[in-house]
């Protein structure tokens, strides 16, 4: 090299030491900066991953190190430019200006000459040689890469035109591409379609809105998804499901669209035909649910009127376990196809608030009288440290325990027993019914939880069944996040149980606490032989949860303060010894019976048993004035400050009338925005809130004081919704917008009070029996009987609220004609919805239905409803009702 190039040789040290000069110069012309700028190329990572690269290989080119020929640093930098596009003019420009700074470099430094420059010239011929065969092999490859692309995307377009229904349009939405899928598909030719706009395949059942949003989110996203009803040719229908994607160039100007659909005709019709037939279900559902509250409403309406009557305590204890069986079913009947709304995904869970001691013990109560018919006795076990207020699906736990009980009671023989037992441990409440029943077989296990399914019991009549309580019972323990169990031995007996979550909202428990009166009395219990059985040894386990002292005795000529006795162990001669002593006995009973009643001296429990049972066996023969026979409940009394926010003036004096009767105190607003404002200044235990008022709705005064508590770091104050509105769905959003309950109008007593139970601390009970000398109503039009025994009113209190409901409908009815008149659509519903709501509290179900349809209409705008006719027929109903 020193041959071909002696003056570089010669010189090297000099260009050594200028390197920062010579590389800086050579990125500060021109040229070389405007190639790097346009090619995104940063100067400093040029300096110094390729640029010294050069420069040093250079210099080792020239000091006889590595041979002339190709620049590995040329090369990474080719492979660096590749997806850079950059081309072979400006790759040339960039390499000559490092020649050019070279050769400026030997005049700064006064070593130019001739000679010089041909060296220079030489070498970096030489090289350039090497770096443009890189550059063209790399072209070559990227050719290769582009043509390999091209055949992928010509067989993608192959498998998309056989697989889809494709089309393009420009920006202006015309036609510019079809396949032979779409022409098939929509029946028209390629000449018709190209050039033509979308809107030829429009359907009428397609709104413009949703053709707005195609172009907006075209427009926003540069895509869209959707489902798309078309026109076809001979006027036929197809649908689509499509995806629309928007198309640019390399410098991203949209310049088309592509669509790309599936033809899901068939599946769309046959989602219609099944929504069709759901609709069907529902209303054949609807029918039948009225068929069978009609007489079940007779039945519950006439249980209430014998309960206020002088009944003998066994007597009013069937009537009671009559109403709560009837209550049961009325539940019930709201999901009476549970099965089908299981499968379907449409049935939902809806905890609460509840005791599962009273729930558990109302259960057991229904299950007696069957159980008792078949000589089978039930023994119960609800562990008093469950804590008394849990939060679960109390219904379907109920549910759930009752397809056990009488799966129990159908495969247990006579004379056989149930054991039920309650247990909580880790907020997971346990639930299980044993039975020494006939048992399932081992092979009939695995099946005995799937629909239509029925376990094989020779010699056991009657045990007929759709096969899905078993099955239900598991899909309802699997929503409630718990799980289902079974274990069984053929002839000897089955144990069912579930484990369900739940949560402790309040962790006090049903022990109770006043019991030191009868833990100082000297008790006994009285065991034929000094043998215990299943029936004893359920008693006992209780009076050992009281840690009550209990001595087991095998005479009764002893002393003591109280003797508990088992009916079935004692003869005529012990029997007769009790109905004559002076003594106290609490008689276990297999059955109930009021054979006992009249003896003062003896209070009679019969099984299944649990704590209140075992509780007021004590009380009523310590207390025997808190028992009378004949008594009638005078009213619960709560404790508790209550906001109510109605609009109603009528519904605003009824409420505050029962609020009075159960001992509360309350503060009144008149809309959504007042309720707010005093939820602020004051504290309040509970809050009834009507869902439609004027200023604020309910819904929205919900949300709001919700955000209060939030920012506020507020306990959560429960908001009880005061509605009509019973629809499918009315409630599930109801609750998504923060109510913790609803009560209905017409409000229900029940109702009322069990929402103050979940909410509000008892304070009493107070005993009365009943008015029999009530003041006579002198209101024609209305049922005073029944409204003043089902609202708990007296006649004065009564005729109070039919004063306010007439002052309220003269005016009312008034601007109801005026608003029909004027076809003012938002001022009817408005008003018809305020008279359905006056108008359900004294059960005028013909006003509330014209009312309520006449709101439905104005609210769709429906012009062909006959307004007149239907404000005729309230008008006409409202003017019977007088005050005389």
């Amino acid at each position: 090299m020193e041959r071909k190039v002696p003056i570089l040789v010669k010189n090297r040290d000099i260009f050594m030491s200028a390197k920062e000069i010579i590389l800086l110069q050579w990125v500060s012309y021109e040229s070389p900066q405007k190639i790097l700028n346009v090619h995104a190329i940063d100067k400093k990572q040029f300096l110094n991953e390729y640029a010294g690269g050069v420069f040093d290989y250079f210099m080792w080119v020239i000091s006889g190190e590595v041979e002339i020929g190709d620049c590995p640093n040329m090369q990474n930098l080719l492979v660096y430019l590749k997806d850079r596009d950059i081309r072979a003019d400006e790759l040339f420009e960039i390499c000559s200006h490092f020649r050019k700074s070279m050769i400026d470099f030997t005049y700064d430094v006064k070593l130019n000459s001739k000679a010089i420059f041909d060296e220079i010239s030489f070498l970096f011929d030489q090289n350039f040689r090497g770096v443009l065969r890189h550059y063209t092999d790399t072209i070559f490859q990227k050719e290769q890469e582009i043509n390999r692309h091209v055949k992928l995307l010509s067989e993608y377009q192959k498998a998309l035109d056989e697989s889809s229904i494709i089309s393009k349009t420009d920006m202006d939405g015309k036609i510019t591409y079809v396949n032979d899928k779409y022409i098939k598909l929509s029946g028209y030719s390629a000449d018709e379609l190209i050039g033509s706009k979308h809107s030829i395949f429009k359907h009428e059942d397609m709104p413009q809105e949703y053709f707005d949003d195609l172009w907006f989110q075209l427009k926003h996203a540069d895509v869209f998804r959707g489902t798309i009803k078309n026109n076809k040719k001979d006027g036929d229908y197809f649908y689509v499901d499509v995806t629309i994607v928007k198309i640019t160039d390399p410098y991203d100007n949209s310049i088309e669209y592509i669509s790309i659909a599936n033809d899901v005709t068939k599946l769309v019709d046959a989602r219609l035909e099944a929504q069709k037939a759901s609709r069907a279900k529902e209303y054949f559902l609807s029918n039948m649910s009225h068929e069978i509250r009609t007489p079940l409403n007779a039945i519950l309406g006439f249980v209430n009127l014998l309960i206020d009557k002088d009944v003998s305590k066994q007597h009013r204890k069937y009537l009671e376990i009559i109403l709560n069986s009837g209550e049961n079913l009325l539940s019930i009947i709201n999901d009476i196809l549970d099965f089908s709304k299981l499968r379907s995904g449409e049935f939902t869970i809806e905890p609460k608030i509840f005791s599962i001691h009273e729930e558990i013990s109302h259960a057991l109560e229904l299950f007696v009288a069957s159980a008792n018919s078949r000589d089978i006795t039930i023994t119960s076990f609800i562990d008093p440290k469950i804590p008394k207020e849990l939060y679960a699906d109390a219904l379907r736990i109920k549910q759930i325990l009752s397809n056990f009980l009488s799966n129990a009671i159908k495969f247990t023989k006579a004379g056989g027993h149930i054991h039920v037992e309650v247990t909580c441990d880790n907020e997971v409440l346990k639930v299980s019914v044993s039975d020494n029943g006939v048992g399932i077989a081992k092979e009939d296990l695995k099946n005995i939880f799937s629909a239509f399914t029925q376990a094989n019991h020779e010699g056991i009549e009657n045990y007929e069944g759709t096969g899905l309580g078993l099955s239900i019972c598991h899909q309802l323990s699997k929503h409630m996040g718990g799980d289902i169990f079974v274990k069984s031995t053929l002839g000897e007996g089955s144990t069912f149980w579930i484990e369900i979550p739940v949560e402790i909202h309040s962790k006090e428990c049903k022990i109770f606490n006043d019991i030191d009166e009868i833990k100082a009395l000297k008790i006994v219990l009285y065991l034929k032989n000094g043998t215990s059985n299943y029936k004893t040894d359920s008693f006992l386990k209780y009076v050992k949860m009281f840690n009550i002292e209990i001595d087991v005795v095998e005479s009764l000529d002893k002393e003591y303060d109280i003797a508990i006795v088992l009916e079935e162990d004692i003869d005529d001669k012990i029997k007769d010894k009790i109905l004559d002593s002076n003594e106290k006995y609490i008689i276990l009973a297999s059955k109930p019976d009021d054979k006992y009643e009249k003896y003062f001296h003896i209070s009679s429990i019969y099984f299944p048993l649990y704590c209140s049972k075992i509780k007021s066996a004590f009380d009523e023969l310590f207390h025997p004035e808190l028992f009378c026979p004949f008594r009638v409940d005078g009213g619960k009394k709560f404790s508790g400050h209550i906001l109510i926010a109605e609009d109603n003036i009528a519904n605003q004096e009824l409420i505050k009338i029962l609020l009075d009767k159960y001992g509360l105190t309350y503060d009144l607003a008149t809309n959504g925005l007042e309720a707010v404002n005093l939820y602020k200044k004051n504290n309040y235990d509970l809050i009834l809130m009507d869902e439609q008022m004027p200023v604020m709705d309910g819904n929205a005064a919900v949300l709001a004081i919700i955000k209060y508590e939030k920012e506020k770091g507020l306990r959560h104050t429960p908001v009880s919704a005061l509605t009509a509105n019973v629809i499918k769905g009315a409630k599930e959003r109801g609750l998504q917008s923060g109510f913790d309950s609803f009560l209905g109008k017409p409000i229900v007593i029940k109702e009322l009070e069990r929402v103050f139970f979940n909410y509000l601390k008892i304070t009493k009970e107070s005993i009365g029996t009943p008015n029999s000398a009530e003041t006579k109503c002198n209101i024609e039009g209305l049922d005073c009987e029944k409204l003043t025994q089902e609202l708990m009113l007296s006649s004065d209190e009564l005729k109070m609220l039919v004063e306010l409901f007439i002052k309220k409908m003269q005016i009312q009815i008034p601007e109801l004609q005026n608003a029909i008149e004027l076809r003012d659509y938002k001022k009817i519903a408005l008003v018809a919805h305020s008279i359905k709501g006056s108008s359900g509290n004294f059960r005028l179900e013909d006003i509330q239905e014209e009312s309520a349809k006449m709101e439905s209409m104005a609210k769709s705008k429906e012009s062909k409803y006959k307004y007149e006719a239907a404000f005729e027929k309230i008008k006409e109903r409202v003017a019977k009702i007088k005050i005389v």
